[in-house]
């Protein structure tokens, strides 16, 4: 006859009350720790430990524990609600935060707070675990998942907000109002978001905007600059007065298409056509801190006198929809030109 267990640890008490839980399933299964060690390839110090409430085990070495005991779903089930219990207790961390439910969401920052503590209700599991039970792990990848987790960044998309829900042991049905909330934060217009700034703001951003747009022109212009350092020349002073009797919804469009021809020029050099620009996405094209949308497009070379493309930081790239790879990886190769002496020969 072996040896009596130690008393279960009730100095936690949810934590005491899933080892006195998993002790209950063993003895009703009427099996030994070195029995159902064989039955779950577990050690029995590990199933010991587990079931001692001294520490919180591992989620999977819980479900494994009442797998091996008989336990069919509704048993896990029960078992996984007594683990993230024991889990939000053993961090102490759900307390401390506030955020608002997911119908009174109005930006970024609160949608981020708000999924932080959906992850701390479910017991801060291990990122791995959410994404092998969210259903959609390609949409869902760790490191991802750990800017989500830390307020890096919000999800992606709405596919990976759904995962990163249903990792979380948020069923679908109750995705609705997040949804609500996810499209309510990502899909507000430039216009909206610049009404929304104090009134210097959007004056500042107009004059920065009005200089940049004064820049690029006045370089379009034929014949050379005249202008000495500090000072415009008569071509820029009249293009600025033009480009000041601007609405904003008309320069919003002009940035617009002038984004739409740096990607068709891109995709023009990784051998795509103009009819097939909608066939891919951008490496990166996401918002960032709710203001500015960064954007990289990989291309096979640089043009002449412009730098590298930067990169974006803490974004995970899409999957384009022809295919998978970057635009840059799918580039057909280019006949080599020759040289200009060979060229005037022939």
């Amino acid at each position: 006859m072996g040896r009596r267990e130690k008393p279960v640890d009730h100095s936690h008490p949810a934590r005491g009350r899933l080892a006195v839980h998993l002790r209950d399933l063993r003895k009703s299964a009427g099996v030994t720790y070195e029995t159902l060690a064989r039955l779950t390839g577990l050690s029995p110090a590990t199933l010991k430990r587990a079931a001692s409430g001294g520490a919180v085990p591992r989620r999977t070495t819980v479900e494994t524990y009442v797998e091996g005991c008989g336990g069919g779903q509704e048993a896990v089930r029960a078992a996984d609600e007594l683990w993230r219990q024991a889990r939000v207790e053993e961090r102490g961390r759900l307390a401390q935060l506030r955020a608002p439910r997911p119908e009174l969401i109005g930006d970024e920052g609160d949608l981020s707070r708000a999924l932080e503590v959906v992850w701390e209700q479910a017991g801060a599991p291990s990122l791995r675990s959410i994404k092998d039970r969210s259903g959609n792990p390609l949409a869902l990848p760790v490191s991802s998942l750990a800017r989500i987790v830390n307020r890096d960044a919000i999800p992606a998309d709405e596919q990976q907000l759904q995962a990163f829900l249903t990792g979380c042991g948020i069923p679908p049905e109750r995705h609705t109002p997040w949804l609500s909330a996810f499209t309510k934060v990502t899909r507000r217009s430039p216009a909206v978001a610049a009404g929304e700034l104090p009134d210097e703001w959007n004056r500042l951003r107009r004059q920065a905007t009005l200089r940049r747009l004064q820049h690029t022109t006045s370089r379009l212009l034929p014949g050379p600059s005249t202008a000495q350092p500090g000072h415009t020349s008569g071509n820029d002073q009249q293009w600025m007065h033009f480009l000041s009797l601007l609405d904003p919804a008309t320069m919003e469009h002009i940035v617009a298409s002038g984004v739409h021809s740096y990607l068709a020029s891109q995709a023009a050099r990784n051998g795509k056509t103009a009819a097939e620009l909608g066939a891919w996405q951008p490496d990166y094209l996401v918002h960032h801190n709710g203001k500015h949308m960064t954007i990289e497009v990989k291309s096979t070379s640089n043009p002449p006198g412009r730098p590298p493309t930067g990169g974006a930081t803490g974004i995970s790239p899409r999957s384009p929809s022809n295919g998978g790879g970057s635009p840059a990886a799918r580039a057909q190769p280019r006949p080599a030109e020759p040289p200009p002496a060979l060229a005037a020969a022939s």
